[in-house]
């Protein structure tokens, strides 16, 4: 999996090209919450759910899942915009961003999208960021900080150009404007 670091980089980017200007806050938020929240199912490990669909990147990455999971922080949080499909599509990308990412990550098991409908799981055939450790002692540190390093480029890069970009064109335009 990606870091929870590159989830939610994922999601504010997403949650801020959604937006022309200043995205509000409460967008971000639950933006990273979509895009973060799939994560929680880690801890079935700690229940013995290994090998189910309920296991890491199985249900809870579910194409079914992840719009169940927009769909609540629309209600939760947006329940007055219901009706706006731009809003839906933000939370909804952010939230099909958790799953992607983990589909490029070199390493773990693939990402069952289709499930309940179907138990197979997917991964990219790109797979340019490295799965990140949980515990962080000895050698893996190392290893998360090449995950991390991975993410940066990966995730970060991309990242920068979309919230970037447009913001230099922005000054760009307004410095020509007030220059005589």
């Amino acid at each position: 999996m990606s870091s929870v670091f590159g989830h939610a980089l994922a999601g504010l980017t997403i949650s801020a090209a959604f937006h022309q200007g200043r995205p509000p806050r409460r967008v971000l938020a639950f933006g990273t919450a979509c895009a973060v929240a799939p994560d929680l199912d880690w801890f079935t490990t700690f229940l013995g759910l290994d090998g189910t669909s309920l296991a890491h990147r199985g249900m809870s990455h579910s194409l079914l899942a992840l719009l169940l999971l927009a769909a609540t922080a629309m209600l939760m949080g947006f329940r007055s915009q219901l009706r706006s499909p731009r809003l839906w599509a933000c939370l909804l990308s952010a939230a099909l961003s958790h799953s992607l990412l983990d589909a490029c990550t070199f390493g773990g098991t693939g990402v069952a999208f289709l499930l309940p409908f179907s138990e197979a799981r997917f991964v990219c055939v790109w797979q340019p960021i490295f799965v990140s450790p949980i515990p962080l002692s000895g050698k893996l540190l190392d290893w998360l900080l090449f995950s991390l390093g991975t993410e940066v480029v990966w995730i970060g890069g991309p990242a920068l150009l979309v919230l970037g970009v447009p913001r230099a064109f922005q000054w760009l335009r307004r410095r020509s404007e007030e220059t005589p």
